[in-house]
């Protein structure tokens, strides 16, 4: 049994796929995949999309880019950040689509070698981009040295939704529902009285008898060291709250005055509110983010596995 995971339920992924082409009328779907597909990992959730008929994959870097081209060796790459002296010879040798800020930028692609680029107009938000002027020159340009150029407003993206979570403070749900389950086993329980004073500083303590859980979860796998006594867990359905300080590779769970449960029973940290799970909206609310921040902050060292809602397991 792992110490800790992150379940991708590639059902929920499909059903929030299929109720984005409901609200589009069957727009394309290009998606934006970047911080490792918002934490979800990009190794489960591409070949998923791809699947499910994604014609576009955006990431940030090049080397997103170089991962994503293993996993989808046929759909169209789009990156959104370079380096001020790239040559795009790496992103033309990838099939990448560099999304372009300037008229340098684009010629520096084009000289580069590269087949399509998305061209970004200036908006007057203070962002750069190319004026209606040197967007019609780069279009120009393309057309007669036969590179595929589409501007930004033309090129609809979706992102954050698509996975259950939200860059801003609203909550995606019921339209969209989260796709990752993120949890951890139970590792060592205790009995404990009232008033005892649960891990670093005693910043929690009991006001009942109680038993006490260790999770193998901490700060090290992605999890805030503010969600002490802020946030829940659950077990089975039922919401426990995050006791004390949260460790670098765990944290403590008060369980209320039960028997304890077997060592290995899982503990779900982020998830599902229809299981009765926390969600990352509601860690997101209680810390002062958004749901995309607690996803993506999430590390390497929870494996990402994918799931199916029919048998609630991973598929290995």
């Amino acid at each position: 049994m792992p110490f800790r995971e992150a379940s991708i339920d590639l059902d929920v992924l499909a059903a929030n796929v299929e109720h984005f082409r409901e609200l589009t009328q069957g727009a394309p779907l290009f998606v934006d995949v970047g911080a490792d597909a918002w934490g979800h990992g990009l190794d489960v959730v591409v070949p998923a999309l791809a699947e499910l008929g994604a014609q576009a994959f955006v990431v940030t870097r090049l080397d997103e880019a170089e991962r994503v081209r293993a996993l989808a060796p046929e759909s169209l790459i789009v990156t959104t950040q370079h380096a001020a002296d790239e040559d795009f010879t790496r992103a033309a040798a990838l099939g990448v689509a560099p999304r372009v800020h300037s008229l340098d930028e684009y010629e520096r692609a084009a000289a580069g070698g590269v087949n399509g680029v998305v061209l970004v107009e200036e908006t007057g938000e203070g962002l750069p981009g190319l004026t209606p002027a040197e967007l019609d020159d780069a279009q120009a340009d393309a057309a007669q040295r036969d590179i595929a150029a589409v501007a930004d407003y033309a090129f609809p993206v979706v992102g954050a939704e698509l996975f259950g979570i939200s860059e801003d403070d609203a909550d995606v749900a019921p339209d969209f529902h989260p796709v990752l389950r993120l949890w951890a086993p139970i590792a060592a329980t205790k009995r404990v009285g009232a008033d005892e004073g649960v891990s670093y500083g005693y910043t929690y303590r009991t006001r009942t008898q109680a038993t006490l859980a260790l999770v193998t979860l901490g700060y090290a796998d992605g999890l805030s060291r503010a969600a002490g006594n802020r946030v829940d867990a659950s077990v089975a359905g039922a919401r426990h709250g995050v006791a004390g300080r949260v460790a670098m590779d765990a944290f403590m769970l008060d369980l209320g005055d039960v028997t304890a449960p077997p060592l290995g029973t899982e503990v779900t940290v982020l998830g599902d509110s229809r299981h009765g799970e926390p969600t990352a909206f509601e860690h997101a609310r209680a810390l002062g983010t958004h749901s995309a921040e607690i996803t993506t902050r999430l590390t390497a060292r929870p494996r990402r596995s994918a799931a199916r809602q029919a048998d609630g397991g991973a598929e290995q």
